[in-house]
């Protein structure tokens, strides 16, 4: 059991890589959790197996309960201290909308995912539930049913991998105690900043998830090829850009401030030799084999997050006259992947940058 946290019961809806680390981690801790799916051959190998998380520091074999999605009724009749949404993302509103009908009145709802979607969670469950939770430097994917694979060191990151935050900024006991529960699986930390932490995960994700997918690369090549880490730079510049439009004001990315990616893409030599240096340092703190979400997801003719991701950027810059043209020509070939209509391969690398002239080492 993780140090000073008494255990509770713990449900989480959304069995993929998030939920399936999380959930593992903390039933090895000791905690009462239970996992639910709609992947009924994931549930079936935890009932019959349990669930086996392989890290970089070994593998471990953990015993959550699986539930399928059929049997979310049985919340109604549970003494929950929280919930996790750990869905994909277009998934979130009848997600949320599960948990509002079986979950105990007042039990919070915690969003384990990668976008701002915490308005949609709300509307099912009410403000007054709803904590923000966000993942940092995870690189996990599922081997397979009943077991995920995680391809980061375990306080790798240098800063808490995971975040926690009230709506109202505000510092409560039960973000202390989710921050507490999350530590199980890796460091984690209060934020009174939510929606900044919230940008800035996203900034990051928009860098390197969709270059992975429709070049085929692993994470940690996104990170070490100087053209793939160029391309990186304008995204990260612009959702800086169009994040400082709608108010958010990061304090640093990957290590570096905002204004070194903001002067990177635009050809300053010394920001650009930071910028790079930065990324290289991600890809140090990595092992091999890890594939983003985007990735994941096209390999297995699944639909993306690029909506709430590159094209979400894209339109927000439209809309505020910040315009993100690289995150817009990103967001268009995911979605032609994700029809048929492109391969994937490194050749799309080209397709993806577009002027690159300016950024000279």
């Amino acid at each position: 059991m993780t140090d000073g946290v008494v255990p509770g019961r713990i449900a989480l809806l959304g069995g993929g890589a998030v939920g399936s680390f999380v959930a593992g981690s903390l039933a090895a801790a000791g905690h009462h959790v239970v996992l639910i799916d709609g992947w009924p051959e994931h549930v079936a190998a935890i009932r019959d197996g349990g669930l086996l998380l392989d890290c970089p520091e070994g593998e471990r074999r953990t015993h959550p309960e699986a539930w399928h999605l059929g049997e979310t009724q049985r919340l109604r009749g549970l003494d929950v201290e929280a919930a996790f949404l750990t869905v994909k993302l277009y998934d979130t509103d009848w997600a949320a909308a599960l948990l509002a009908t079986w979950l105990p009145p007042g039990v919070p709802v915690v969003t384990l995912q990668n976008a701002l979607v915490e308005d949609r969670v709300a509307r099912a469950v009410g403000w007054g539930r709803v904590l923000g939770a966000i993942g940092g430097g995870l690189d996990v994917s599922m081997a397979g049913p009943g077991k995920m694979r995680r391809t980061r060191r375990r306080g790798a990151a240098g800063a808490p991998v995971f975040k926690v935050g009230e709506v109202h900024g505000r510092r409560t006991p039960r973000a202390e105690r989710i921050a507490a529960l999350l530590s199980a699986a890796d460091t984690a930390a209060v934020t009174a900043d939510l929606w900044t932490e919230r940008w800035s995960k996203l900034t990051a994700n928009t860098m390197t998830s969709g270059i992975s997918g429709l070049a085929g690369l692993s994470l940690k090549q996104v990170y070490s090829r100087d053209d793939t880490r160029r391309i990186a730079i304008r995204l990260g510049a612009e959702a800086i850009t169009v994040g400082e439009a709608l108010g958010f004001r990061l304090q640093k990315l990957f290590g570096a401030p905002p204004s070194v990616w903001c002067r990177a893409a635009a050809g300053d030599a010394d920001a650009l030799a930071d910028a790079l240096d930065a990324m290289a340092a991600q890809a140090a703190s990595m092992v091999e084999g890890g594939m983003s979400g985007t990735s994941q997801d096209l390999s297995k003719g699944r639909p993306t997050e690029v909506d709430f991701f590159n094209a979400f950027i894209a339109r927000e810059g439209a809309r505020l006259g910040a315009p993100a043209p690289t995150h817009a020509r990103l967001a268009a070939l995911i979605i032609e992947a994700e029809h048929g209509r492109l391969g994937l391969g490194p050749d799309n690398i080209a397709r993806i940058g577009g002027p690159t002239e300016s950024m000279t080492a």
